[in-house]
């Protein structure tokens, strides 16, 4: 991978140096739908991997709340129900 990526952070820009710390990384994480190819590996800093981690991780939890919201609104697309009260109430 280093030598792919010509001695650099794709993250930062910048060379790694000998005492520099790296981790390997997935570009897009699994759990936004990528798959564990070794396409999907880069290596960065460790910083810029704890930076990006931040990120990713912020992505995936938008991407849960979007699920959720999107099950709960195939619910209550597939079943009579009425506001009563500002409260959506299930008629069977």
């Amino acid at each position: 991978m280093l030598q792919q990526q010509k001695g650099k952070c794709p993250w930062c820009g910048m060379h790694f140096l000998d005492r520099d710390v790296m981790a390997e990384d997935q570009i897009t994480p699994r759990s936004l739908g990528s798959k564990d190819y070794w396409s999907n590996r880069q290596l960065l800093h460790r910083h810029c991997h704890d930076e990006k981690t931040a990120i990713d991780l912020i992505k995936i939890r938008e991407k849960k709340h979007s699920d959720i919201l999107n099950k709960l609104s195939h619910f209550w697309e597939e079943v009579e129900w009425e506001w009563i009260e500002d409260i959506p109430v299930y008629k069977g």
